[in-house]
């Protein structure tokens, strides 16, 4: 009895005074420390000057910079540009002072080359919509690589956790095909006879949080009520659903509408995902998969393609409407869409005469 009515005496209260202050104290430090890896103490001095190689990505820049000087902290240097995204850069040569804060030498890599990289470099484009998967077998026939396909998919499955939006892979259920899947963007690239597999895979994936950072995929809870992932889940989906530009938005209107009413989004892309690109019989609609959108409820468990920048778009800015249904009715890929069952099948019937669906 006597301690707890000590807690309202001088000294009590002193000491939780001084409590207070260590913890302000330590936060303030902290937060100093934190301040001082991007934007150190003192002036920019003396010259530094390096040669980004063709084929750099975030990570090996940010190690080059850290290890010369540059900037104070190599990782708060990777984390800031991957978070806040970064610009693009020409491989080449650079003069960079030591001592330089995180946006001044940003600023250096905006400005471009003193000398650009001489190497020779040859243009590598991944079409959008496209598996992992598909992405090695195109990287097999492609000439001048010094990796293979196979060497591709192993530098990406040393690090199935790629983009700062992912889930670790030991949260993700069974029956997922390719934990990378869509974390890799679809782009041009330019590569000579020294890039490897790993830093195409590397490229691929900076290239994409560049895009998600630019569009604002951070505020996807606030503007679609998903996670950045799930919202790049349904990017994908898009993508492979929608032929024409101006469906996109749709396409995703249709996909939350049928999410906020509870029912299975019932696209066939996903099942195509599981089974292969062949007639969808009833047998093959039934597949048991986490990937089959027919029969269970909610997203599949990862993206299903690499969805390009305006489907990445779309799925953050569906286009209003009462859409529950959509379905091909026109060889130039034309999608109808339909707010009632009733409206559906009519569209069907004219798919199927068209011979556009089973």
């Amino acid at each position: 009895m006597s301690t707890r009515r000590g807690l309202g005496t001088p000294g009590a209260l002193l000491f939780l005074v001084v409590l207070g202050l260590v913890a302000w104290m330590a936060g303030s430090r902290g937060y100093r420390w934190v301040t001082e890896q991007l934007d150190p103490p003192g002036d920019p001095t003396g010259e530094i000057v390096l040669t980004l190689p063709p084929g750099s990505s975030t990570a090996s820049i940010s190690d080059l910079l850290g290890e010369h000087g540059v900037v104070p902290s190599s990782r708060a240097y990777e984390w800031y540009v991957r978070l806040r995204g970064g610009p693009a850069f020409q491989a080449g040569e650079y003069t960079f002072q030591s001592n330089s804060s995180v946006w001044e030498t940003m600023a250096v890599l905006e400005a471009g080359p003193s000398r650009v990289a001489q190497a020779a470099q040859q243009p590598l484009t991944i079409p959008e919509g496209l598996t992992v998967a598909q992405m090695a077998a195109l990287l097999d026939e492609v000439g001048g690589l010094s990796f293979s396909g196979r060497d591709f998919l192993e530098a990406v499955r040393e690090r199935p956790v790629l983009s700062l939006v992912a889930p670790a892979p030991r949260v993700l259920p069974d029956g997922v095909i390719e934990p990378a899947e869509g974390q890799l963007f679809a782009d041009t690239y330019f590569f000579d006879s020294q890039t490897s597999a790993e830093q195409l895979v590397a490229l691929m994936v900076d290239r994409l949080d560049a895009v998600l950072t630019d569009l604002g995929y951070d505020d996807a809870p606030r503007r679609v009520g998903l996670t950045p992932y799930e919202a790049l889940i349904v990017a994908s989906m898009i993508e492979r659903e929608a032929q024409r530009p101006e469906d996109r938005a749709k396409v995703a209107r249709v996909i939350y509408n049928r999410l906020a009413r509870g029912w299975s989004l019932g696209l066939d892309a996903t099942v195509v995902y599981v089974v292969g690109d062949s007639e969808l019989t009833a047998e093959l609609l039934a597949v048991n998969s986490p990937y089959n959108t027919r029969v269970l409820v909610g997203l599949p468990p990862t993206p299903i393609a690499t969805p390009g920048r305006a489907s990445l778009e779309a799925a953050l800015n569906p286009e209003d409407g009462p859409w529950m249904y959509f379905v091909l009715t026109s060889p130039d890929g034309t999608l109808s869409f339909s707010e009632t069952d009733e409206e559906f099948q009519r569209d069907k019937a004219v798919c199927q005469e068209l011979g556009l669906c089973g």
